[in-house]
């Protein structure tokens, strides 16, 4: 009863509520038809940044920098294959985010965020104190040669269940006096997820949203409002899975709210029907700081390839 009336004063003195919504956006998909913003994704999960001059000049560094040499072809058609090489697992031959995050899990039992070169230097680094010149695709397969028995990262597919639960934390901090509909923010996961014993997700690996919707404070004491739109977040092998807020994930938070006392910080108590509740004075502005962490789960069975605990 102590703990119910606790609950209930809680509710009554928040004032940000969040919807979140049932209709995430896509991430990192190839969905992009204007070949100078997809080679900026490229680019951006390659090297962290666009490279100078005009497309083709573009076009050309980065196949060099992953593969050590230059295709033929259309640019839709490269692109393609650049793309495939990065996120795209095939009966032959693995994608090179799932090599980089495998080399991860095996070195640190945590998954990093930021392009697959920095990530790829970081391992030189450790492994043998020097970051090593060369295609991408070259130093992946030295460092899958050094770290895994015979020079084959051996996984196996497996199914991602509906409503299996993801903790993870706001990177980004959201109010509704600055943040602007359309803006985007980062999440990542702060507990690896497995399936059957197999890894679905390492702590630390990243995904994006939408802010997509902002209602500012009202009279009457009515609080300000944020509806976030989730993103789909890559699994270990680059498969892009859809999080949502669902019943499994509003019943895990309310448990961890009495747990934890409803003025926790860093935390955010939910309500009925997928409200989200933070905790502040009735009628002011809404806040979701940076650090904010809370529960999604997967939406749809998917199957991955990905590798043991």
């Amino acid at each position: 009863m102590v703990k119910f009336r606790y609950w209930i004063a809680a509710i009554v003195i928040v004032n940000i509520v969040v919807l979140l919504s049932y209709s995430p956006v896509s991430y990192g998909e190839t969905s992009v038809k204007n070949p100078l913003e997809w080679l900026g994704q490229l680019e951006d999960q390659v090297v962290g940044h666009c490279g100078e001059g005009g497309l083709l000049e573009r076009l050309n560094n980065l196949e060099q920098v992953m593969t050590g040499r230059v295709f033929a072809g259309t640019v839709v058609e490269r692109l393609d294959r650049l793309n495939t090489l990065l996120l795209v697992n095939q009966p032959d031959n693995v994608c090179m985010l799932y090599k980089i995050q495998a080399l991860e899990w095996v070195l640190s039992k945590e998954g990093y965020s930021g392009p697959i070169q920095s990530r790829l230097e970081q391992i030189e680094n450790l492994l043998f104190n020097t970051v090593y010149s060369g295609p991408i695709t070259k130093r992946l397969e030295r460092l899958v040669n050094q770290v895994f028995p015979a020079g084959a990262i051996k996984g196996k597919w497996v199914t991602v269940s509906e409503g299996t639960v993801v903790k993870v934390r706001m990177i980004n901090e959201l109010n509704s006096s600055q943040s602007k509909p359309g803006t985007s923010f980062q999440f990542e996961v702060i507990e690896p997820v497995f399936s059957n014993n197999f890894l679905v997700f390492p702590a630390g690996v990243t995904g994006s949203g939408i802010l997509a919707e902002v209602s500012r404070p009202e009279n009457w004491g009515r609080d300000a409002k944020l509806r976030l739109d989730f993103a789909k977040i890559r699994a270990l092998d680059g498969t892009p899975i859809d999080l949502y807020y669902g019943s499994k994930a509003q019943k895990m938070d309310r448990s961890r709210q009495f747990a934890v006392g409803a003025s926790a910080a860093g935390m955010l108590a939910f309500g009925p029907g997928g409200i989200l509740f933070g905790l502040a004075v009735r009628g002011r502005e809404t806040t979701i700081p940076a650090g904010t962490e809370f529960y999604l789960q997967v939406k749809e069975p998917l199957r991955i390839f990905t590798i043991e605990k």
